[in-house]
């Protein structure tokens, strides 16, 4: 019986320093997993500014990993994805992120981490301690789907022209430039976009600029002023009489680039009520960050208060900008308007539609793009386009022209600024102007 015992108890020995050991191997696996999710993210960030910046990517990438605890001297010292012995790697790309063949045009980083082995017992047994690493690649994208969006479309498609078309600044004004016979025809149907030069025939939006939503009585295709029907039971389906409910919290439905939209006709009281409602909800920001005026509260959600720059430094100044990608702070409201489901919004922070374009006794119109956008307030329609120059004079100081459309009519704009903005990864595909970018992990 004792030498049963002694071998039983050499056994269960063995058993438990080795499980004692694994255990910390597999707490290492995921430390390592958890380095390489975190070094692919940050490095992945520096495409917002540059889709191709491989050289920052893979800079912020080496910096987030010794920031977590890989040695620099264990990380190779230029891009690749076979490490060295013993080594960590980076690898970074502009194009097929997903390597299925499909050959995608999304920027990507991926880390490789590698961790030593450490051992507590299985020395003595002169187990060798194995290597420990993980892998993950993050890519930069637009998704094609998005969800709580504001049911307004804004025009992206373009005026006939009539020979030559008008362009530049001959479609900031009301004149016939080009003695045609047309005003401003070749250019888009909205102020809010402009021709994309990397895509011709196409536009984009308008970046850190002030964008007139229209609304009033004066600028309306048959009685549409922009405003969309979605139904709760898809984007497709339509549901005027929650028109005011929608722009307050966003559609509760999944929308698609190419789908149809039903566009609404009457009166756009309704909407701009919803908008006065959402905005009636603000001032978490404030009370969070205390960027902006205080008295009385709650306060404007001032743009810095609202919006932070994807990569900047600290203190650097958060304003509107042609080139910058935003992602909103986390000073949302919930709300529980019906006791079915939680509503999560930014008050001032909308998601627009963008559609080809409205037409006369057309019911529908198509998705094209989607678009971030910081309301400023509503203002009378007779003044809106000087109050847009007035706040474009100076876009880092404009908080005392914010509003929040406490008495809107159908006299009323909305003046707004689009932004870059980071989305929910839903059906990642390759970056588009019209679209927010958005960062997936694929593996």
């Amino acid at each position: 019986m004792l030498i049963v015992f002694m071998l039983l108890f050499t056994l269960t020995l063995v058993v438990g320093v080795i499980v004692v050991d694994v255990g910390v191997w597999v707490t290492e696996r995921r430390g390592a997993s958890a380095d390489a999710d975190a070094s692919s993210l940050a490095g992945v960030q520096a495409f917002f500014g540059d889709l191709t910046d491989t050289s920052g990517a893979f800079d912020d990438a080496v910096q987030w990993a010794a920031l977590n605890g890989v040695d620099p001297a264990k990380i190779d010292a230029a891009p690749r994805l076979n490490c060295s012995a013993d080594n960590s790697c980076i690898g970074v790309g502009t194009s097929n992120c997903r390597e299925d063949g499909t050959g995608d045009n999304m920027p990507w980083v991926e880390a490789k981490v590698r961790r030593d082995g450490p051992q507590l017992f299985t020395a003595a047994f002169n187990v060798l301690a194995p290597e420990i690493g993980a892998s993950a690649r993050a890519c930069v994208g637009s998704p094609r789907s998005l969800l709580n969006l504001s049911p307004f479309g804004i025009q992206s498609s373009f005026a006939p022209p009539f020979g030559d078309p008008e362009s530049g600044a001959q479609c900031l004004n009301d004149e016939d430039d080009d003695l045609d016979g047309e005003v401003n025809d070749g250019c888009p149907l909205s102020d809010c976009m402009e021709p994309d030069p990397d895509n011709p025939g196409f536009t984009r939006p308008v970046y850190g600029a002030v964008c007139i939503m229209k609304t009033s009585d004066s600028d309306n295709v048959s009685g549409q002023f922009g405003q969309l029907t979605i139904g709760g039971g898809g984007c497709s389906t339509t549901s005027s009489s929650t028109l005011k409910h929608d722009f307050h919290y966003g559609t509760q439905a999944l929308c698609t680039i190419d789908e149809e939209v039903n566009t609404g006709t009457g009166n756009i009281v309704g909407l701009l009520q919803g908008l006065r409602d959402r905005l009636l909800d603000e001032g978490l920001c404030d009370q969070l960050f205390s960027n902006g005026n205080l008295d009385p509260l709650p306060a404007n959600d001032d743009f810095d208060e609202v919006f932070t720059i994807v990569g900047a430094a600290p203190g650097d100044p958060v304003v509107p900008s042609p080139d910058a990608v935003f992602a909103e702070n986390d000073c949302d409201i919930e709300d529980f308007d019906d006791g079915d489901h939680v509503h999560t919004y930014m008050p001032r922070a909308l998601t627009l539609i963008l559609i080809d374009e409205l037409e006369k006794s057309e019911k529908t119109a198509t998705i094209t793009g989607f678009a971030g956008f910081y309301v400023i307030g509503c203002f009378d329609g007779d003044t809106s386009f000087q109050v847009k120059e007035d706040i474009e004079l100076d876009l880092t100081n404009f908080n005392s022209f914010l509003n929040r459309c406490e008495k809107p009519t159908g006299q009323d704009d909305v003046l707004g600024i689009f932004v870059k903005e980071v989305a929910a990864p839903i059906l990642v595909g390759d970056p588009d102007p019209n679209l927010p970018l958005a960062i997936v992990l694929v593996k």
